[in-house]
C-alpha cells in the first residue's frame, strides 16, 4: 500500500474509533472498551510517523472534525433535540481501561451527565418531584394529543411522560422509530404545560453490527429540583389569584373569555423574556411570547375543567402557537397572543395597545385568514360561530343594521368600555358599515362626547373599531 493509502486508512480508522467511545459513554455504556486505547494510540503514532516523513503539505485532518459526525441535532418549537449513535461490534477481546485524561489527550470530549455535582438539598427536591406519580387511567380531555395516538404511540407517550415526571436521566424505549418517539414527545409537551422544566431531549440509538438494537431517551432538564419547586410555588400563587378573582360565570365561553382577558391584562409581550417557551414566563415573569401564552392558557383551562389543546403553525409569516378549545359544545380557535395587540404593535414598531377579540372562539374559516395550522395530531373541525366573541356579544353584523348599531354602542357605554369593535360577515357588509359610519359621518349619531371620532379599520379581519373615550 502506498504512503498516501496507508495514511488515509489510518485516518479513517481513527475517525471510526473516535466516533465510538464518546457515543458509548453518552449512552451510559461502560468506559471499558475492547482494545480501544491501544488501537487509538497505534493509529495516532502511525499517522504521526507518516506525517513526519511527509513533504510539509498541510493536512486537513483534526480531531475536532469528529465533533459533528456522530450527532444529529434539531431545534424547533423551542425544543432542543439530538440523536446519537452508539456503534458496537459483537465479539470478545481484551479489556482496556479508558480514562478521561486519555480521551482529552486525543482531542475527544467526554460527555458526562454528572459534571455538576448534585447537592443533598437538590437531590431531595428531585426525589419529591419524582414521587408524585399520576394515574394514567385518569387521562381525559386535558390530554387531547394523547387521545389521538395509536395504541402503540400511547405506550411510547406514557414512557416519555413517566420519564419526565420522575426526572429520569435515561429510559429505554419500547419503540425503535425515531420519528414516532419525537411525535410522542411533542404530544407530551402539548398536553402537559406543567413540564416547564423540560425543553428537549437526547436520543441514543445502539447499533449492534449495523442493526438498530435499542433507543434510550434522555429528557433535557433546564432547572434543578429546587428551582422547579420554587417555580411551582410561584405558579400556584398566580393560579390562586386567578381563581379567587374570578366572578360567578354562567358558561364555558365566559370562563374562556376570563382566561383571555386575564392573560392579556397581566402579561407583556416580550421576545426577550426568560423562559419564553413555557408557563414560567407568564406566571412568574409576566412577560412572554406566543408559546408561553398558549401554554399558560392550556394550564388555566385545565384548572377550570375546559377542553383545551395547543395548536402550532404560522401567523403573519411567523411561527406561531395558539389554542383550540371546546366551549359549550363548540370547537373553536382562541389566539390570546393576537388578543394582546402589543404583540403586533411590537412587530410593526408602533405604540399603543388595545384588546382584540377577533380570534376568541374563531372558526377554521376565520382563523385561516392569516393563520396556517401545522398540527402534530388531527384537530377537531371548528365549523361553527356559536362560540365566537362577536356572535356571543351581539357584535357580528350580517347586514347594515342601524338599530343594532344603536344597541351595540349603548351597551358598550353602559359597560364603560374604552373601545368598541364590530365584525362584519363579509366584505360587502364591511364596506357598507364603513361608508355609513365614517364616510358619511353617521358615527356621531352613536358617539357621546366632544364631536371627535377616532376609529380603526381592518379590511383583512373585516373589523371596525371606534374609541369611546
Amino acid at each position: 500500500m502506498s504512503k498516501a493509502g496507508r495514511l488515509s486508512f489510518q485516518k479513517n480508522k481513527l475517525t471510526a474509533l473516535a466516533l465510538v467511545l464518546p457515543l458509548a459513554l453518552s449512552s451510559g455504556c461502560s468506559v471499558d472498551y475492547v482494545n480501544y486505547l491501544d488501537e487509538v494510540k497505534s493509529s495516532i503514532s502511525e499517522i504521526k510517523d507518516m506525517k513526519d516523513q511527509d513533504d510539509g503539505q498541510a493536512d486537513p485532518y483534526t480531531p475536532e472534525d469528529f465533533a459533528d459526525a456522530f450527532e444529529d441535532s434539531v431545534s424547533e418549537m423551542g425544543m432542543n433535540r439530538s440523536i446519537n449513535d452508539v456503534l458496537i461490534s459483537a465479539g470478545s477481546g481484551d479489556i482496556s481501561q479508558i480514562t478521561e485524561e486519555d480521551l482529552q489527550n486525543i482531542g475527544v470530549k467526554l460527555e458526562k451527565a454528572d459534571e455538576d455535582p448534585v447537592n443533598a438539598e437538590d437531590e431531595s427536591a428531585r426525589e419529591k418531584i419524582g414521587s408524585r406519580t399520576r394515574d394514567i387511567s385518569l387521562f381525559g380531555d386535558s390530554k387531547y394529543a394523547f387521545s389521538m395516538l395509536s395504541s402503540h404511540e400511547k405506550r411510547v407517550y406514557v414512557e416519555i411522560y413517566r420519564a419526565i415526571q420522575s426526572m429520569a436521566e435515561e429510559t429505554r424505549m419500547s419503540s425503535l422509530d425515531v420519528d414516532e418517539i419525537d411525535k410522542c414527545f411533542n404530544c407530551v409537551m402539548i398536553d402537559n404545560p406543567d413540564f416547564f422544566y423540560t425543553d428537549g431531549y437526547k436520543m441514543t440509538r445502539t447499533l449492534v453490527n449495523g442493526e438498530l438494537e435499542s433507543i434510550s431517551f434522555s429528557p433535557r432538564y433546564t432547572m434543578t429540583g429546587r428551582e422547579i419547586l420554587e417555580k411551582e410555588d410561584s405558579i400556584d400563587s398566580y393560579v390562586n389569584r386567578f381563581i379567587t378573582g374570578m366572578p360567578e360565570l354562567p358558561d364555558e365561553y365566559s370562563k374562556a373569555k376570563y382566561i383571555f382577558d386575564y392573560l392579556v391584562d397581566n402579561t407583556e409581550y416580550d421576545i426577550e423574556s426568560e423562559n419564553s417557551q413555557n408557563i414560567c414566563s407568564v406566571f412568574v415573569d409576566n412577560k412572554s411570547v406566543c408559546q408561553g401564552y398558549a401554554m399558560a392558557a392550556k394550564y388555566l383551562a385545565d384548572e377550570l375543567g375546559l377542553f383545551c389543546t395547543i395548536v402550532y403553525g404560522n401567523a403573519g409569516g411567523e411561527n406561531h402557537a395558539w389554542n383550540l378549545m371546546r366551549l359549550d359544545g363548540t370547537y373553536c380557535h382562541v389566539d390570546i397572543t393576537w388578543g394582546d395587540t402589543s404583540y403586533r404593535n411590537t412587530a410593526e414598531g408602533t405604540d399603543g395597545a388595545m384588546k382584540d377579540y377577533v380570534f376568541l372562539g374563531a372558526s377554521d374559516d376565520l382563523i385561516k385568514v392569516n393563520h396556517t395550522v401545522d398540527s402534530i395530531v388531527e384537530l377537531p373541525a371548528c365549523d361553527s360561530l356559536d362560540a365566537y366573541y362577536f356572535v356571543r356579544e351581539g357584535r357580528y353584523f350580517t347586514e347594515e343594521d342601524h338599530d343594532k348599531l344603536r344597541e351595540v354602542f349603548d351597551r358598550a357605554y353602559m359597560d364603560n368600555e374604552e373601545i368598541l369593535t364590530v365584525r362584519c360577515a363579509d366584505r360587502k357588509v364591511y364596506d357598507d358599515l364603513d361608508e355609513f359610519l365614517f364616510t358619511e359621518g353617521n358615527v356621531f349619531r352613536y358617539l357621546k362626547g366632544n364631536g371627535k371620532a377616532r376609529y380603526v379599520r381592518n379590511s383583512e379581519e373585516l373589523t371596525l373599531s371606534v374609541l369611546l373615550t
